[in-house]
């Protein structure tokens, strides 16, 4: 039995042993509130029976004995008369209380401790006092703690087994999602957690399962990552390492030489590329990177591309249109952060377009803000690829990865809070956009 289980049973017998111990309070209170009011109500009856014997000057015996009076007197102006056989307890009430003093009803206990129940009816013919003793309520209210007292602990009995049934039954969820969790920290992500309690558990069960399978896909993702990173570093330095070992034995002319170094310098540089791509990426995922925002004309700043891609243009017999605003308008965002965002979309473009073809960069007013696109006319994606074409080395098309670009595009976007994606037809174009929203647009 789990500590868990051991602690809700502790729980629930604690408050079982209360509840019964206020049952027991209360309903002893209760009971001895009813029982007295009872026989007082009985001694009314009396009263009022011997009052209407004495009234038609019938027998009255009969009713002392039906009744239990201990003893019964008539007094008027002064003058006591006996009206049962005994006088046991009333002349020590009428001693020490006084006949005048007495209330309508109440209690006495006498020297002997011998408790008594009185009741005064006021009647035309004198005050009728009549005496019980309270010993049989004494009795019957013992017999009643006694009967209270068998009955909760055989509840508390009964109890016991049904509340560690209980507790077992709240707890076994909770253990199978604690083990499940164990199985998360030691790498083992296909869990079971099929509870079925329709509460708050079992939206933690969906919860942790949720987190499992998160977790197992980014995990995934840092498998794909370090392979394409790994394989991103082997090529390159394959090469350098290819040139280095021809230069060092020196069985190159001078005219190769000079080649193999500069692809030497070339390889580095895409190194030097890479490891800035991943550092950037880091930086911007681990919001270790602050946004440095500016004002600064938009449409000035979409110009600049103009002569940015002229070489790549020309190799593949490219157009860049560029679609400015009607008028001027000035954006507060991180003209740096936003150019590489541009420049990715552009150059991913350039990649994927047919030759001859033509790449179009828009800005638009819309009622969102300025929406920033970039469109060409290549192969198009596909539509189950284009949400994961954001993520760092997917591929998504037959020329292969994505890289890391896209994956730091969507980093700078969110930091901007700028909306984005791409829209696409298989075939026929590719459109990546951003929305300024107008608050950031002054």
């Amino acid at each position: 039995m789990g500590k868990l289980t051991l602690r809700l049973i502790k729980y629930f017998i604690g408050m079982i042993v209360l509840v019964i111990i206020f049952c027991f309070l209360s309903s002893s209170i209760f009971l001895s509130y009813f029982y007295v009011n009872m026989q007082y109500s009985e001694l009314k009856t009396a009263s009022d029976k011997i009052y209407e014997a004495l009234k038609s000057g019938t027998q009255y015996s009969d009713i002392i004995s039906e009744y239990q009076v201990s003893s019964a007197i008539l007094v008027k102006d002064g003058e006591i008369t006996t009206l049962s056989a005994s006088k046991m307890g009333m002349m020590s009430v009428i001693k020490n209380t006084g006949i005048e003093a007495l209330k309508e009803k109440g209690k006495y206990k006498n020297q002997m401790n011998q408790e008594f129940l009185y009741y005064k009816n006021s009647t035309n013919l004198g005050d009728i006092i009549i005496l019980q003793n309270n010993k049989f309520s004494a009795e019957y209210m013992r017999s009643t703690y006694i009967i209270l007292s068998v009955i909760f602990l055989v509840a508390l009995i009964i109890s016991i087994p049904l509340v560690s049934m209980i507790g077992k039954r709240i707890t076994r969820p909770i253990i199978k999602l604690q083990k499940a969790s164990l199985d998360i920290t030691q790498g083992n992500f296909d869990i079971d957690v099929d509870v079925d309690t329709k509460d708050e558990i079992q939206e933690l069960s969906n919860s942790l399962k949720i987190m499992a399978d998160s977790i197992e896909k980014k995990n995934v993702m840092q498998r794909d990552f370090i392979a394409n990173v790994s394989h991103d570093f082997k090529t390159p330095l394959s090469v350098i390492r290819n040139y280095s070992e021809a230069i060092y034995d020196d069985i190159l002319e001078e005219e190769h030489r000079k080649k193999y170094l500069k692809d030497i310098i070339k390889e580095v540089d895409r190194l030097n590329l890479l490891v800035i791509d991943i550092l950037q990426l880091s930086k911007l995922q681990g919001g270790t990177d602050i946004l440095k925002k500016e004002n600064f004309n938009l449409n000035e700043f979409l110009l600049d591309f103009q002569n940015s891609f002229r070489i790549q243009l020309e190799n593949k017999n490219l157009i860049l249109k560029i679609n400015l605003l009607n008028k001027d308008a000035d954006i507060f965002a991180d003209s740096n952060y936003l150019y590489r965002v541009i420049y990715n979309f552009i150059d991913n473009a350039i990649k994927f377009s047919n030759d001859g073809g033509v790449i179009e960069l828009s800005a638009i007013d819309e009622e969102q803000g300025i929406r920033v696109s970039v469109k060409d006319n290549g192969e198009g994606i596909d539509e189950k690829y284009a949400d994961g074409i954001w993520e760092r080395y997917y591929k998504s098309r037959k020329s292969g990865g994505m890289g890391l670009g896209l994956a730091i595009c969507s980093e700078i976007l969110k930091l901007h809070n700028f909306e984005y994606g791409v829209i696409s037809e298989k075939g026929k174009h590719t459109e990546f956009y951003f929305i300024i929203p107008f608050k950031n647009n002054r």
